[in-house]
């Protein structure tokens, strides 16, 4: 269990800016609206204020200390590098999607990735993202939800704690599988449903008592079984997934809902209400040290669940043929017996095969 340094805060009040798109090469780039026509359904259903998760992301980057709010995304950034150390190959071109600071990017080796474009909404805070000092890097706004990438022009597409913002999560699942070059992977990390429970009980249960219903103050998550489904759904294939829990403790609820806007993963919901009541959070306070707290502080989980899928290609292993097995399920009791008459049949049709070769050199020198 870890504990979250005390740490300083600023209240400064913040102004909103405008992202502009930096000039750069444009060698893998097209027009994003001309390549999502065929990729982006024509209904889709609008959860976050992608203007207003922009914006937070700015007011992160003028805080004085910003670096100290950084700690649950460097701890996954480099996890999710360790990961991809795992893919035994040097890839030509790689796409970090929602780099942020450069959580993942930073750690990148030259014999891992020859060109990589670091990709995020918010100029402001990809200016402050750190860049591998072995692999030349080229940095891009980027929505997540519009890639603006050729049709199978990227070896690798990585992504770590930035895609649970994103509204449509299929379309943007599609557009990676089709910037992908075949028998590329999508590695990649995001918060699960289970992130910020404690919290979100707390603020249910505080402004059911003190206003008589309540309205979500957590955004909603995927679940590792959706995440599956819909990865599976925009062609990958050989996915695996697996989750990781984090438990941090904080003095208080009040110091986790600041790191949080420091992190800049405050609730940017079209549905949120944009102030609460000072009683309620009193009485949330309460709520949470009483149900989950104690002397030490309250805990809060992050949930965060890790995926790899690989784009379809011939050259990738296929599944054994039905009925080609040795043994049957039902016989799993016996595993170890059938395993001793499996080698003593060997044994014997070895023993056979070498009588048969000496009979047929006696044969011959007579």
């Amino acid at each position: 269990m870890t504990s979250a340094p005390l740490l300083r805060r600023s209240w400064s009040i913040y102004a909103s800016l405008r992202c502009r798109v930096p000039s750069t090469r444009r060698s893998h780039l097209v027009n994003a609206s001309r390549s999502m026509s065929a990729d982006r359904p024509e209904n889709v259903m609008t959860v976050f204020d992608r203007k207003a998760k922009r914006i937070q992301k700015d007011r992160t980057t003028i805080l004085p200390d910003y670096e100290v709010y950084d700690y649950m995304k460097e701890e996954v950034g480099y996890r999710l590098f360790d990961r991809m150390c795992d893919v035994k190959r040097k890839f030509k071109l790689a796409i970090d999607l929602g780099c942020g600071r450069g959580y993942v990017s930073r750690h990148l080796l030259a014999d891992m990735v020859e060109k990589l474009y670091m990709c995020d909404s918010s100029e402001k805070l990809l200016a402050q993202a750190e860049i591998s000092s072995e692999v030349p890097t080229t940095k891009m706004v980027v929505d997540e939800e519009f890639l603006p990438f050729e049709h199978k022009s990227a070896d690798i597409v990585f992504s770590s704690l930035s895609l649970h913002w994103v509204n449509d999560l299929p379309g943007c699942f599609k557009q990676v599988n089709r910037i992908l070059k075949n028998d590329g992977v999508f590695l990649g990390c995001m918060y699960g449903g289970d992130t910020a429970f404690e919290l979100r009980v707390a603020l249910q249960l505080a402004e059911t008592e003190r206003e008589g219903g309540f309205s979500p103050h957590i955004s909603p998550f995927t679940s590792a079984q959706d995440l599956g489904n819909l990865l599976n759904r925009a062609g990958f294939t050989m996915l695996t997934l697996d989750t990781d829990e984090f438990t941090i403790k904080y003095p208080s609820m009040f110091e986790l809902m600041m790191d949080l806007k420091g992190m800049g993963e405050n609730n940017c919901s079209w549905s949120r209400r944009p102030s609460l009541h000072r009683d309620t959070m009193q009485a949330a306070a309460a709520i949470y040290q009483d149900m989950y707290g104690d002397e030490e502080g309250v805990p809060a989980t992050f949930q965060v669940l890790n995926f790899i899928g690989w784009k379809p290609d011939p050259s990738q292993p296929k599944p054994v043929e039905r009925g080609s097995q040795d043994f049957s399920f039902k016989d799993l009791d016996r595993l170890s017996e059938l395993t001793k008459d499996i080698e003593k049949l060997k044994d014997d049709t070895k023993v056979t095969d070498d009588k048969v070769t000496g009979d047929d050199k006696g044969d011959g020198k007579s």
